[in-house]
Protein backbone atom coordinates (compact mmCIF):
# COMPACT_ATOMS: atom_id res chain seq x y z
CA UNK A 1 0.00 0.00 0.00
CA UNK A 2 1.37 3.31 -0.84
CA UNK A 3 2.10 6.03 2.25
CA UNK A 4 -0.51 8.17 0.27
CA UNK A 5 -3.09 6.02 0.43
CA UNK A 6 -1.80 5.01 3.99
CA UNK A 7 -2.14 8.23 5.14
CA UNK A 8 -5.75 9.49 3.24
CA UNK A 9 -7.43 6.18 3.16
CA UNK A 10 -9.99 7.05 5.62
CA UNK A 11 -11.36 10.72 7.32
CA UNK A 12 -9.02 9.08 10.36
CA UNK A 13 -5.96 11.18 11.38
CA UNK A 14 -3.81 8.18 10.63
CA UNK A 15 -0.51 9.81 10.15
CA UNK A 16 -1.07 13.59 11.62
CA UNK A 17 2.69 14.48 11.08
CA UNK A 18 2.39 14.11 7.14
CA UNK A 19 -1.26 15.32 7.31
CA UNK A 20 -0.09 18.42 8.25
CA UNK A 21 2.32 18.67 5.49
CA UNK A 22 -0.24 18.52 2.91
CA UNK A 23 -0.70 21.79 0.86
CA UNK A 24 -3.87 20.79 -0.94
CA UNK A 25 -2.23 21.71 -4.09
CA UNK A 26 -4.35 19.06 -5.69
CA UNK A 27 -1.65 17.74 -8.04
CA UNK A 28 -2.28 13.92 -6.71
CA UNK A 29 -6.23 14.25 -7.96
CA UNK A 30 -5.15 15.45 -11.28
CA UNK A 31 -2.53 13.08 -11.48
CA UNK A 32 -3.88 9.53 -10.72
CA UNK A 33 -4.84 7.59 -13.76
CA UNK A 34 -8.09 5.85 -12.48
CA UNK A 35 -9.49 9.03 -10.92
CA UNK A 36 -9.09 7.46 -7.25
CA UNK A 37 -8.28 10.68 -5.77
CA UNK A 38 -11.07 13.31 -4.72
CA UNK A 39 -10.48 17.03 -2.42
CA UNK A 40 -12.95 17.08 0.20
CA UNK A 41 -12.84 19.83 2.75
CA UNK A 42 -12.18 18.84 6.44
CA UNK A 43 -13.70 20.01 9.46
CA UNK A 44 -11.77 23.48 9.24
CA UNK A 45 -12.48 23.86 6.03
CA UNK A 46 -9.02 23.11 4.11
CA UNK A 47 -8.97 20.30 1.84
CA UNK A 48 -7.15 17.32 1.85
CA UNK A 49 -7.09 14.30 -0.82
CA UNK A 50 -9.47 11.02 -0.19
CA UNK A 51 -8.63 8.31 -1.63
CA UNK A 52 -11.15 5.32 -2.76
CA UNK A 53 -9.87 1.95 -2.31
CA UNK A 54 -11.28 0.23 -4.83
CA UNK A 55 -9.92 2.32 -7.56
CA UNK A 56 -6.61 2.71 -6.10
CA UNK A 57 -3.45 0.62 -7.98
CA UNK A 58 -0.71 1.31 -6.24
CA UNK A 59 1.16 2.64 -9.05
CA UNK A 60 2.35 6.00 -6.46
CA UNK A 61 1.64 8.68 -9.26
CA UNK A 62 0.36 10.65 -6.39
CA UNK A 63 3.66 10.80 -4.65
CA UNK A 64 5.41 11.40 -7.65
CA UNK A 65 4.01 14.64 -7.78
CA UNK A 66 3.57 16.22 -4.36
CA UNK A 67 5.43 19.02 -3.99
CA UNK A 68 5.33 18.91 0.25
CA UNK A 69 8.00 15.64 -0.55
CA UNK A 70 10.04 16.54 -3.63
CA UNK A 71 11.35 20.20 -3.46
CA UNK A 72 14.88 21.50 -4.68
CA UNK A 73 17.51 22.82 -3.40
CA UNK A 74 18.09 26.39 -2.00
CA UNK A 75 19.31 28.19 -4.45
CA UNK A 76 20.20 31.97 -5.16
CA UNK A 77 18.29 33.73 -7.63
CA UNK A 78 20.26 35.19 -10.31
CA UNK A 79 19.19 38.46 -10.25
CA UNK A 80 16.35 40.94 -7.71
CA UNK A 81 14.49 43.92 -8.96
CA UNK A 82 12.02 46.65 -7.42
CA UNK A 83 9.49 47.50 -10.18
CA UNK A 84 6.24 48.98 -10.91
CA UNK A 85 3.77 49.36 -14.00
CA UNK A 86 3.95 52.93 -15.73
CA UNK A 87 0.04 52.36 -16.35
CA UNK A 88 -1.56 53.94 -13.97
CA UNK A 89 -5.01 51.43 -14.64
CA UNK A 90 -3.10 49.12 -13.48
CA UNK A 91 -1.10 50.51 -10.71
CA UNK A 92 -4.02 51.73 -8.79
CA UNK A 93 -6.24 48.49 -8.97
CA UNK A 94 -3.60 45.68 -8.25
CA UNK A 95 -2.63 44.89 -5.11
CA UNK A 96 1.36 46.60 -5.18
CA UNK A 97 3.46 47.23 -8.45
CA UNK A 98 1.15 45.51 -10.75
CA UNK A 99 3.95 43.05 -12.29
CA UNK A 100 1.26 40.16 -12.51
CA UNK A 101 -0.41 41.67 -14.45
CA UNK A 102 2.09 43.46 -16.84
CA UNK A 103 3.43 40.29 -17.45
CA UNK A 104 -0.44 38.62 -17.69
CA UNK A 105 -1.07 41.38 -20.49
CA UNK A 106 1.55 40.65 -22.25
CA UNK A 107 0.98 36.60 -22.55
CA UNK A 108 -2.85 37.85 -23.75
CA UNK A 109 -1.61 40.24 -26.38
CA UNK A 110 0.65 37.66 -27.98
CA UNK A 111 -2.61 35.10 -28.12
CA UNK A 112 -1.48 33.37 -25.08
CA UNK A 113 -3.42 32.44 -21.94
CA UNK A 114 -3.14 33.47 -18.50
CA UNK A 115 -3.70 31.09 -15.34
CA UNK A 116 -4.33 32.44 -11.83
CA UNK A 117 -7.01 33.10 -9.20
CA UNK A 118 -10.16 34.62 -8.88
CA UNK A 119 -13.10 35.02 -5.95
CA UNK A 120 -16.12 33.02 -6.47
CA UNK A 121 -19.40 35.00 -7.13
CA UNK A 122 -19.97 35.41 -3.44
CA UNK A 123 -16.27 36.29 -2.62
CA UNK A 124 -16.24 33.51 -0.19
CA UNK A 125 -13.87 31.00 -1.67
CA UNK A 126 -11.33 31.86 -4.27
CA UNK A 127 -10.55 29.16 -7.16
CA UNK A 128 -7.99 28.86 -10.21
CA UNK A 129 -9.37 29.83 -13.26
CA UNK A 130 -8.09 31.18 -17.34
CA UNK A 131 -8.18 34.62 -18.84
CA UNK A 132 -7.66 35.11 -22.59
CA UNK A 133 -8.43 38.85 -22.77
CA UNK A 134 -7.54 42.18 -20.50
CA UNK A 135 -11.09 41.99 -19.22
CA UNK A 136 -10.92 38.42 -18.09
CA UNK A 137 -7.67 39.71 -16.28
CA UNK A 138 -9.28 42.41 -13.89
CA UNK A 139 -10.61 39.06 -11.76
CA UNK A 140 -7.12 38.02 -10.91
CA UNK A 141 -5.66 41.70 -9.21
CA UNK A 142 -5.63 41.69 -5.49
CA UNK A 143 -5.04 39.39 -3.01
CA UNK A 144 -6.81 36.73 -1.73
CA UNK A 145 -5.82 35.38 1.56
CA UNK A 146 -8.21 32.14 1.23
CA UNK A 147 -6.81 29.28 -0.32
CA UNK A 148 -8.09 28.06 -4.00
CA UNK A 149 -9.54 24.99 -4.97
CA UNK A 150 -7.95 23.35 -8.12
CA UNK A 151 -9.74 21.18 -9.98
CA UNK A 152 -8.57 20.24 -13.40
CA UNK A 153 -6.32 23.04 -13.51
CA UNK A 154 -3.11 21.17 -13.65
CA UNK A 155 -4.34 19.04 -16.68
CA UNK A 156 -5.97 22.11 -18.54
CA UNK A 157 -2.42 23.85 -18.67
CA UNK A 158 -0.96 21.08 -20.05
CA UNK A 159 -3.67 20.79 -22.72
CA UNK A 160 -2.94 24.71 -23.39
CA UNK A 161 0.61 23.80 -23.74
CA UNK A 162 0.30 20.95 -26.04
CA UNK A 163 -1.58 23.34 -28.58
CA UNK A 164 1.47 25.63 -28.43
CA UNK A 165 -0.19 28.57 -27.24
CA UNK A 166 1.87 30.48 -24.63
CA UNK A 167 0.81 29.79 -21.59
CA UNK A 168 1.55 31.85 -17.89
CA UNK A 169 0.68 30.00 -14.48
CA UNK A 170 0.22 32.30 -11.35
CA UNK A 171 -0.06 30.89 -8.21
CA UNK A 172 1.49 30.25 -4.57
CA UNK A 173 4.90 28.35 -4.66
CA UNK A 174 3.34 24.84 -3.54
CA UNK A 175 0.68 25.25 -6.69
CA UNK A 176 3.48 26.54 -8.81
CA UNK A 177 5.89 23.18 -7.93
CA UNK A 178 2.89 20.71 -8.47
CA UNK A 179 2.37 22.13 -11.53
CA UNK A 180 6.20 21.27 -12.43
CA UNK A 181 6.04 17.81 -10.99
CA UNK A 182 2.97 16.93 -13.13
CA UNK A 183 3.94 18.25 -16.07
CA UNK A 184 7.34 16.21 -15.21
CA UNK A 185 9.00 18.75 -17.44
CA UNK A 186 9.83 22.21 -18.76
CA UNK A 187 7.91 23.90 -21.52
CA UNK A 188 9.62 26.58 -23.70
CA UNK A 189 5.88 28.11 -24.15
CA UNK A 190 5.14 28.06 -20.28
CA UNK A 191 5.89 30.86 -18.21
CA UNK A 192 5.24 30.50 -14.44
CA UNK A 193 5.31 33.12 -11.37
CA UNK A 194 4.69 32.46 -8.00
CA UNK A 195 3.98 34.78 -5.60
CA UNK A 196 5.55 35.74 -2.09
CA UNK A 197 3.27 33.84 0.16
CA UNK A 198 2.20 34.81 3.90
CA UNK A 199 0.10 31.47 3.99
CA UNK A 200 -4.05 30.77 3.34
CA UNK A 201 -6.76 30.95 5.98
CA UNK A 202 -10.09 28.52 5.21
CA UNK A 203 -12.84 29.93 3.84
CA UNK A 204 -14.73 29.46 6.43
CA UNK A 205 -13.38 32.27 8.11
CA UNK A 206 -14.55 34.25 4.75
CA UNK A 207 -18.12 32.35 5.08
CA UNK A 208 -18.77 34.01 8.58
CA UNK A 209 -17.18 36.98 8.30
CA UNK A 210 -19.60 38.01 4.89
CA UNK A 211 -22.66 36.26 5.85
CA UNK A 212 -22.62 38.41 9.53
CA UNK A 213 -22.29 41.64 7.43
CA UNK A 214 -24.83 40.73 5.08
CA UNK A 215 -27.23 40.04 7.68
CA UNK A 216 -27.37 43.75 7.98
CA UNK A 217 -26.73 45.61 4.54
CA UNK A 218 -27.44 43.04 2.15
CA UNK A 219 -25.60 40.79 -0.69
CA UNK A 220 -22.13 41.95 -0.74
CA UNK A 221 -21.09 43.14 -4.60
CA UNK A 222 -17.65 44.31 -4.27
CA UNK A 223 -14.69 43.23 -1.82
CA UNK A 224 -11.25 43.57 -1.71
CA UNK A 225 -8.70 42.65 0.83
CA UNK A 226 -5.57 44.89 -0.49
CA UNK A 227 -7.39 48.25 -1.72
CA UNK A 228 -5.34 51.52 -1.70
CA UNK A 229 -7.31 54.10 -0.07
CA UNK A 230 -4.89 54.72 2.52
CA UNK A 231 -2.27 53.97 0.76
CA UNK A 232 -0.22 50.85 -0.30
CA UNK A 233 1.35 50.52 2.73
CA UNK A 234 -1.99 50.32 4.68
CA UNK A 235 -4.05 46.90 2.88
CA UNK A 236 -7.52 48.24 3.08
CA UNK A 237 -10.41 45.88 3.08
CA UNK A 238 -13.00 47.72 1.00
CA UNK A 239 -16.52 46.05 1.20
CA UNK A 240 -19.85 47.15 -0.60
CA UNK A 241 -23.24 45.81 -0.34
CA UNK A 242 -26.50 45.71 -2.13
CA UNK A 243 -28.22 48.08 0.19
CA UNK A 244 -25.94 51.11 -0.49
CA UNK A 245 -22.97 50.66 2.09
CA UNK A 246 -19.75 50.82 1.49
CA UNK A 247 -16.49 49.82 4.54
CA UNK A 248 -13.11 50.42 4.13
CA UNK A 249 -10.54 49.77 6.96
CA UNK A 250 -7.46 48.28 7.67
CA UNK A 251 -7.49 44.53 6.38
CA UNK A 252 -5.29 43.46 9.62
CA UNK A 253 -7.83 45.80 11.72
CA UNK A 254 -10.78 43.19 10.82
CA UNK A 255 -11.51 40.59 12.25
CA UNK A 256 -11.14 38.52 9.25
CA UNK A 257 -7.75 40.03 9.09
CA UNK A 258 -6.59 39.22 11.96
CA UNK A 259 -8.39 35.17 11.73
CA UNK A 260 -5.77 35.24 8.72
CA UNK A 261 -2.82 36.00 10.84
CA UNK A 262 -3.66 32.84 13.61
CA UNK A 263 -5.64 30.21 11.22
CA UNK A 264 -3.84 29.12 8.71
CA UNK A 265 -3.59 26.02 6.67
CA UNK A 266 -1.28 23.65 8.94
CA UNK A 267 1.56 23.05 6.19
CA UNK A 268 1.56 26.87 5.82
CA UNK A 269 3.35 27.04 9.33
CA UNK A 270 6.37 24.69 8.02
CA UNK A 271 6.58 25.69 4.49
CA UNK A 272 9.40 24.52 2.65
CA UNK A 273 8.85 27.35 -0.31
CA UNK A 274 10.36 30.31 1.80
CA UNK A 275 12.78 32.25 0.66
CA UNK A 276 15.00 30.77 -2.53
CA UNK A 277 13.34 27.36 -2.66
CA UNK A 278 10.96 26.69 -5.75
CA UNK A 279 10.54 26.35 -9.54
CA UNK A 280 8.96 29.16 -10.88
CA UNK A 281 11.06 32.13 -13.25
CA UNK A 282 9.90 34.84 -11.48
CA UNK A 283 8.75 35.04 -7.52
CA UNK A 284 7.14 38.10 -6.86
CA UNK A 285 5.24 40.03 -3.93
CA UNK A 286 5.46 43.66 -2.54
CA UNK A 287 8.37 45.49 -2.06
CA UNK A 288 8.31 45.67 1.89
CA UNK A 289 11.90 46.84 2.33
CA UNK A 290 11.61 50.32 0.57
CA UNK A 291 12.23 53.59 1.84
CA UNK A 292 10.85 56.80 0.80
CA UNK A 293 14.18 58.00 -0.36
CA UNK A 294 14.71 55.26 -2.68
CA UNK A 295 14.94 56.01 -6.03
CA UNK A 296 12.65 53.29 -7.17
CA UNK A 297 10.13 54.24 -4.59
CA UNK A 298 5.99 54.83 -5.63
CA UNK A 299 3.44 55.57 -3.25
CA UNK A 300 1.43 53.39 -5.06
CA UNK A 301 3.26 50.38 -5.26
CA UNK A 302 6.00 48.72 -5.76
CA UNK A 303 7.08 45.42 -6.80
CA UNK A 304 9.68 42.70 -5.64
CA UNK A 305 10.86 40.55 -8.30
CA UNK A 306 13.07 37.45 -7.79
CA UNK A 307 14.57 36.37 -11.39
CA UNK A 308 15.47 32.41 -10.71
CA UNK A 309 15.30 31.61 -14.37
CA UNK A 310 16.69 32.45 -17.95
CA UNK A 311 12.87 32.57 -18.44
CA UNK A 312 12.11 35.05 -15.93
CA UNK A 313 14.67 37.10 -17.93
CA UNK A 314 12.49 37.13 -20.87
CA UNK A 315 9.45 37.77 -19.53
CA UNK A 316 11.03 41.19 -17.77
CA UNK A 317 12.50 41.58 -21.20
CA UNK A 318 8.86 41.78 -23.27
CA UNK A 319 7.75 44.21 -20.66
CA UNK A 320 10.44 46.88 -20.20
CA UNK A 321 8.81 49.45 -22.08
CA UNK A 322 5.74 49.43 -19.50
CA UNK A 323 7.36 48.40 -16.57
CA UNK A 324 10.00 50.62 -14.54
CA UNK A 325 12.47 47.80 -12.99
CA UNK A 326 15.65 48.77 -10.67
CA UNK A 327 18.22 46.38 -9.87
CA UNK A 328 18.21 45.89 -5.78
CA UNK A 329 20.13 43.30 -3.89
CA UNK A 330 18.25 40.70 -2.28
CA UNK A 331 18.49 41.33 1.32
CA UNK A 332 16.59 44.44 1.14
CA UNK A 333 13.99 42.68 -1.15
CA UNK A 334 13.42 39.99 1.35
CA UNK A 335 12.48 42.25 3.91
CA UNK A 336 9.29 41.71 5.58
CA UNK A 337 8.67 39.92 3.04
CA UNK A 338 8.34 35.98 4.76
CA UNK A 339 11.41 35.03 2.87
CA UNK A 340 13.12 33.40 5.76
CA UNK A 341 12.60 29.83 7.10
CA UNK A 342 13.08 30.63 10.09
CA UNK A 343 9.59 32.22 9.76
CA UNK A 344 8.11 28.89 9.99
CA UNK A 345 6.08 28.59 12.85
CA UNK A 346 7.62 27.39 16.55
CA UNK A 347 5.87 25.38 18.83
CA UNK A 348 4.62 27.62 20.93
CA UNK A 349 2.95 29.09 17.80
CA UNK A 350 1.05 26.37 16.32
CA UNK A 351 -0.46 25.91 20.49
CA UNK A 352 -2.00 29.17 19.61
CA UNK A 353 -2.84 28.43 16.46
CA UNK A 354 -4.80 25.63 17.69
CA UNK A 355 -6.54 26.73 20.22
CA UNK A 356 -8.01 29.84 18.01
CA UNK A 357 -8.96 26.44 16.01
CA UNK A 358 -10.92 24.99 18.34
CA UNK A 359 -12.70 28.48 19.70
CA UNK A 360 -13.57 29.34 16.17
CA UNK A 361 -15.50 25.71 15.04
CA UNK A 362 -17.31 26.02 18.62
CA UNK A 363 -18.22 29.36 19.17
CA UNK A 364 -17.61 31.26 15.93
CA UNK A 365 -15.16 34.15 14.61
CA UNK A 366 -15.80 36.95 17.00
CA UNK A 367 -15.34 34.72 20.29
CA UNK A 368 -12.21 33.28 18.54
CA UNK A 369 -10.72 37.10 18.16
CA UNK A 370 -11.66 38.44 20.50
CA UNK A 371 -10.29 35.94 22.97
CA UNK A 372 -6.84 35.74 21.18
CA UNK A 373 -7.17 39.18 20.17
CA UNK A 374 -3.53 40.99 20.77
CA UNK A 375 -2.90 44.11 22.55
CA UNK A 376 -1.22 45.50 19.28
CA UNK A 377 -4.87 44.60 17.29
CA UNK A 378 -6.43 46.59 20.14
CA UNK A 379 -4.07 49.22 20.26
CA UNK A 380 -3.13 49.61 16.69
CA UNK A 381 -6.34 48.74 14.91
CA UNK A 382 -9.28 48.43 16.94
CA UNK A 383 -9.14 51.37 19.53
CA UNK A 384 -8.63 53.88 17.13
CA UNK A 385 -11.32 52.63 15.20
CA UNK A 386 -13.74 53.39 18.09
CA UNK A 387 -12.36 56.42 18.95
CA UNK A 388 -12.96 57.72 15.18
CA UNK A 389 -16.40 56.16 15.25
CA UNK A 390 -17.24 58.73 18.43
CA UNK A 391 -15.50 61.40 17.15
CA UNK A 392 -17.63 60.97 13.69
CA UNK A 393 -20.72 60.91 16.35
CA UNK A 394 -19.82 63.70 17.85
CA UNK A 395 -19.76 65.52 14.83
CA UNK A 396 -22.99 64.40 13.16
CA UNK A 397 -24.56 65.74 16.77
CA UNK A 398 -22.74 68.99 16.69
CA UNK A 399 -23.72 69.46 12.50
CA UNK A 400 -27.61 68.55 13.33
CA UNK A 401 -27.60 71.07 16.19
CA UNK A 402 -26.05 73.75 13.94
CA UNK A 403 -28.71 72.75 11.26
CA UNK A 404 -31.78 72.97 13.75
Amino acid sequence: MSRIKNVWKSDEKTNLETRNKCSGCGACENSCPKQAISMKYDNEGFLYPKIDENRCIDCEKCIKVCPMSLYPESKDYLKTYAGYSNKAEIIDNCASGGICTAISEYIINQGGIVFGVKYTDDFIKAEYSKAETSDELKCFMTSKYVQSTKKNIYSSIKEEIRKNRLVAFIGCPCDVAALHLYLGRDYENLFTCELVCMGVTSYKVAEEYITQKEKKWGTLTGFNSKGKKYGWFVPCLEETYSKGKKISKSFFGTYYGFAFTKFQRPSCSQCPYRGKIGYADIRMGDFWGIKKTDEFWNEKGVSSIFVRTQKGFQLLEYIKDEFSLYEVNYEKAAVNNNMDLSKNYNEKQLEARQMFSDVFLTKGLVAACRKYATKEFWIKYYVPLIFANTLKHLRHLLTDKKTK
